[in-house]
């Protein structure tokens, strides 16, 4: 059993049923056993790679067609724009840049 499944289940048993979004923070976010900050899962190396970590492209066309969105709904002010993931924030700096040009 792993530290982590140990923490768990000894959690569990002392204050019952966990909920799923705890679960998962003690999981992914845990500081000395979670997954994200105990190894780089991103890249060639890691578990995982995702379409902002290969090519710029994807970030700079999501950025575009964001543009021609906001662009049609008459440019609203303010404008919220946000990268809800766990990434490195390529995406959003791929977007930036490229609505910085727009």
């Amino acid at each position: 059993m792993t530290r982590l499944k140990s923490r768990i289940v000894d959690l569990i048993e002392a204050v019952g049923p966990m909920p799923v979004n705890e679960y998962m923070a003690l999981c992914l976010f845990d500081p000395r056993d979670g997954y994200y900050t105990t190894r780089e899962p991103f890249g060639a190396a890691g578990d995982f790679i995702t379409a902002p970590e290969i090519s710029q492209m994807f970030g700079e066309l999501v950025a575009v067609w964001l543009y021609q969105a906001w662009t049609a709904i008459g440019r609203p002010m303010p404008v919220t724009i946000a990268e809800i993931g766990p990434g490195r924030g390529t995406l959003m700096k791929d977007m930036l840049r490229t609505l910085s040009r727009l």
